[in-house]
């Protein structure tokens, strides 16, 4: 690697290390390139890339006329990977890999992107950095943010710089990568520090790298259209071209995707206009969007695959099978928009190519004895989805102040995006399957509940309780709830309040109105830890669809499931059949045994 350099000239100016002991931070950089690109590429990838690093290289050559650099322009960049003008993202992610590419020293950003400054992109963009940088836990998150902040350094104090500028009244002269690690915890390794650890030079950080440099943003503006681009190449696979999602970036198919890209900019809080700060962002990122930045890794691997290499492995053939779609078909609330958005928080293993309609009360009705046959026996993850309409006050009908009348009088502030007029969509992922039952909860410590809109936010599940779901048909169904223990089908709207949990989605037993709250830590799932944003929303239920994280084989498992559970209803009955196939089933459905109303036999 170090002979593909011993011509080309370094336009940065060096790093200045006062102790002569420590190596030059150029010597540094490149010995971290050379690691990175030893230790993260096997061999046809370090050839691939660096075939297509000389192909489209620009040649810039020295004053001295004695050497050149080699290197990629901004559109060279783009075009090579493909970014849609119309997204207007190119220029954004030009400038945050020009500061990723100076590291482990940030004060040399912006950087040109020669050979080396691209590898340690794409190593650490794709996290293959993790084999390299070792022992220290160390985090992209806070890299990542410097690399897309940005900071106003032409506001200066009285009598400091030029003749003094009055404090206040400066203009901006400049654009800095910046970042103010304000009150940062100590559990965050700086990935710089951990990369210079690792080359055995801990000691140049503490000399060279500090700043005190305040007030770094990510503008807002620019925030929303990365959002949006990393939502329309959510579903991206290595050496997969953007232009396959090219029906997704049409003027009517972007006005969807922008729409969720809102409800989650609206999940970053800004209380003002100028940006996110870090102490903000972070948070953000590591509770309710976990994966955001996944999509950027096969994104940067197209770097890894050459023209000039056939890494197929698929046989030709005359009739090639069509692609499988990402989603099979799309609900009332489940699209690819919101689809991409949960594949910001939960892998996309469970989701792309993977997802089965089970239950969507507007096809199969709204009871809880079609929920249960279709729900109950899929032994793999799933996805309950339900919008719907704030409960308006006052209140338009006797039911819907009946449902209010059943819910604790304590008051909460609207919730953030009260001022939204359209639909609320809530949701839980759930590990385990549907258990029926009217003495226990069930779910594990991967469940989820989450809001989709019109603000995303997440609340993983907590170990104070076990109460993550229940499910039966006098209570409803529940998240996060402890049970409420009624009986018989009553109309219970008038048996006192329900028993809600801090954080929790609750549905009654018609499944006509449900109820989410977020007031607090203590129960099944972690509050947002913010109690300026406690909330509670009643909402009129227009749609619930439950969708299977599998394939055709959950499919059949849950089929034979349920036909065994039948031949076993059967053999408990004494009712004696005759010889009329569909009265002796129409006699069993009248009891409860078979059919949409069966309760499946007993009920532990």
């Amino acid at each position: 690697m170090g002979q593909t350099h011993s011509s080309e000239q370094r336009p940065q100016t060096p790093v200045t290390i006062t102790n002569p002991s420590y190596p030059p931070a150029e010597e540094l950089s490149h010995r971290l390139a050379e690691r990175f690109a030893d230790q993260s590429f096997n061999g046809v990838e370090l050839y691939s890339f660096k075939d297509n690093f000389r192909t489209l290289a620009d040649v810039q050559k020295s004053e001295t006329g004695r050497g050149r650099l080699l290197y990629w322009s901004e559109d060279t960049l783009i075009k090579f990977l493909a970014i849609p003008d119309c997204l207007e993202v190119g220029a954004i992610l030009f400038r945050a890999v020009s500061y990723i590419g100076a590291f482990p020293f940030p004060s040399l950003a912006p950087v040109v992107l020669d050979f080396e400054a691209l590898v340690k992109i794409v190593v650490i963009l794709t996290g293959r950095y993790k084999s390299v940088i070792r022992g220290r836990r160390p985090d992209s998150l806070r890299l990542l943010f410097r690399s897309l902040a940005v900071y106003d350094r032409g506001v200066r104090s009285e009598g400091e710089g030029d003749g003094g500028v009055e404090e206040g009244k400066g203009k901006v002269v400049d654009m800095d990568f910046s970042l103010e690690d304000e009150g940062d915890e100590e559990d965050e390794d700086d990935l710089s520090l951990a990369a210079l650890d690792a080359l055995d030079a801990i000691e140049v950080f503490e000399h060279t790298e500090k700043s005190d440099i305040h007030h770094a943003r990510i503008p807002l503006d620019n925030l929303r259209k990365l959002i949006v681009f990393l939502l329309v190449i959510a579903p991206l696979e290595p050496n997969q071209s953007i232009a396959q999602f090219a029906d997704r970036l049409t003027p009517d198919a972007l006005v969807g995707v922008r729409g969720a890209a809102e409800c989650i900019l609206r999940g970053f809080r800004c209380k003002d206009e100028k940006g996110v700060l870090y102490r903000d962002f972070k948070p953000r990122i590591k509770k309710a969007l976990p994966i955001m930045f996944t999509p950027l890794a096969p994104l940067f691997e197209h770097l890894l695959f050459s023209k000039k290499v056939d890494m197929s492995t698929a046989t030709p053939s005359n009739n090639p099978e069509p692609p499988i779609p990402l989603l099979s078909t799309e609900g009332q609330i489940m699209d690819l928009n919101l689809l991409s958005q949960l594949s910001f928080f939960i892998p996309g293993t469970h989701l792309w190519r993977r997802l089965r309609l089970l239950y969507a009360g507007s096809e199969a009705g709204f009871s809880m004895g079609s929920f249960e046959t279709k729900v109950l026996k899929w032994a793999a993850p799933t996805l309950l989805l339900v919008s719907g309409t704030r409960i308006p006050f006052p209140t338009e009908t006797h039911a819907q102040q009946a449902f209010l009348d059943r819910i604790p009088s304590k008051k909460y502030p609207p919730p953030l995006g009260t001022q939204h007029t359209g639909r609320l969509v809530f949701g839980a992922f759930l590990n385990v399957p549907w258990k029926l039952s009217r003495k226990d909860c069930f779910g594990d410590a991967q469940s989820l509940l989450f809001q989709l809109e019109p603000m995303h936010e997440v609340f993983h599940a907590s170990r104070a309780s076990a109460e993550y779901a229940y499910f039966n048909k006098d209570d409803g169904i529940g998240f996060g709830s402890p049970m409420q223990k009624l009986k018989n089908h009553q109309y219970h709207y008038n048996q006192g309040f329900l028993n809600l949990g801090p954080v929790s989605l609750t549905f009654d037993h018609s499944l006509e109105y449900g109820v989410f709250q977020n007031t607090g830590n203590g129960g099944a799932y972690h509050s947002t830890g913010d109690a300026d944003y406690y909330s509670r929303d009643a909402f009129e239920i227009e749609e619930i669809e439950v969708w299977g994280c599998g394939g055709n084989s959950e499919a059949e498992a849950q089929r034979k499931a349920w036909a065994w559970e039948e031949r076993e209803a059967l053999l408990r009955t004494q009712i004696t059949l005759g010889k009329d196939p569909e009265a002796d089933r129409a006699l069993l459905e009248m009891a409860g045994l078979v059919g949409q109303n069966r309760s499946g036999g007993s009920m532990s």
